[in-house]
């Protein structure tokens, strides 16, 4: 079929489809659900562009065939396409229900062969169709009962699984599940539980069509279309989400990477002045730091070159971050970097302080103490400090 998407509307967000699928090949591949959920996408965007007029109308300039026959074919196929998207989600709901993540491509070879063979059944049932230059709805007959009953035997099956999934959570659910989770598992279930039905209902309509020599109610196929069409849309906006927030992480503008920022000034001064306690910053497998492991490991450093600076302090107040005033301590530590940078020897000082042991709340009071520093740095009016 053609979609009855106007091109004014379906191009930009077939556009939008392909930078998510592309952003998320880029950024989310390591785990087995993000290359699950992008080879899905993949096929889904096959798909809808297989549907296309200006993609059929390229491909039957491009290809040495019957222009009508390249044409059928390709919107035939584009029914294969959501097949191995479908086989996508099965392997997604396999893992989900508890399969061995080990095994997950060996599963995934299965369920692509059942979807391309799926889609054999549909292209062979399909061939008086093309042959009359007509969808399979409008040739209708017996070739397109066996046509839906392969190609929504997939479907169903899915739908009965991740509805089988659905139940068992909502059976589990404890005081501890949130109303949130809660709503989840029923929203997922009443969807699974509505493509099952449709995935039920269209052969078993067709076959009456057939049976009592009635025309399709839908010869040009538009509601299918569209069904997959919004289906995309939704799957797309759905998995768009951890892609822009990992996109945030690693263009340093997510929340964790504006601390860094922040920070970033008065590490860079104190690191410089005591190199000695820097240390390599672990990488991930792409070699990138996340963004969690710069934030602490600045903070560590930050700290610990705050307490080694405060030796060459030639004030006798204690001096702290969270008893001293952030622009005085910023006075402060600028004048022991210059002393230090000045070769003086440092200070020994005994408090009775007893050390702090943090808690979560602790380490969340010690970053806004430093970013309050850091607001403060360089300070005003600092002695001359030495060029690192």
């Amino acid at each position: 079929m053609t979609s009855p998407v106007p091109p004014a509307i379906a191009w930009p967000i077939l556009l939008l489809i392909a930078a998510i699928t592309a952003g998320r090949w880029w950024l989310l591949r390591d785990g087995h659900v993000d290359r699950l959920i992008n080879r899905a996408l993949t096929a889904a965007l096959c798909g809808l562009l297989l549907r296309e007029n200006a993609v059929q109308q390229l491909l039957a300039r491009l290809l040495p065939f019957d222009d009508t026959d390249t044409i059928n074919l390709a919107r035939q196929l584009s029914f294969g396409c959501i097949l191995l998207t479908v086989a996508g989600i099965y392997g997604i709901a396999k893992l989900w229900a508890g399969a061995d993540p080990a095994q997950t491509w060996r599963r995934q070879r299965g369920y692509d062969a059942f979807a391309m063979a799926a889609t054999v059944v549909v292209l062979i049932a399909g061939t008086p169709a093309r042959r009359a230059d007509q969808l399979i709805d409008q040739a209708l007959g017996w070739p397109a009962v066996v046509a839906w009953t392969a190609f929504y035997l997939p479907i169903g099956a899915t739908a009965v699984l991740v509805a089988r999934i659905s139940i068992q959570e909502i059976r589990d659910a404890d005081d501890t599940t949130s109303w949130r989770e809660r709503t989840v598992y029923l929203g997922v279930l009443g969807i699974a539980v509505a493509i099952f039905l449709d995935a039920l209902a269209t052969p078993l309509m067709t076959a009456h069509e057939v049976l009592t020599q009635t025309p399709s109610r839908d010869p040009q196929m538009h509601a299918k279309a569209l069904t997959f069409f919004l289906a995309a849309i939704w799957a797309g906006t759905v998995v768009a989400v951890p892609l822009i927030s990992t996109l945030l992480t690693v263009t340093g503008w997510d929340r964790t990477g504006r601390y860094c920022r922040r920070l970033q000034p008065l590490w860079r001064d104190l690191t410089a002045a005591v190199p000695e306690i820097v240390l390599e910053m672990p990488r991930d497998q792409h070699g990138r730091i996340e963004p969690a492991t710069r934030l602490h490991r600045m903070t560590v450093e930050i700290r610990d070159s705050l307490l080694h600076l405060r030796r060459y302090c030639d004030t006798t107040d204690e001096i702290d971050t969270a008893t001293t005033d952030p622009d005085t301590y910023a006075q402060h530590i600028a004048a022991a970097i210059t002393a230090k940078a000045a070769g003086h020897t440092p200070v020994t000082r005994i408090t009775a302080r007893p050390p702090v042991q943090l808690g979560a709340r602790d380490l969340t009071g010690e970053l806004q103490q430093l970013l309050d520093l850091a607001r403060a740095w360089p300070p005003s009016h600092p002695p001359a400090l030495v060029d690192h």
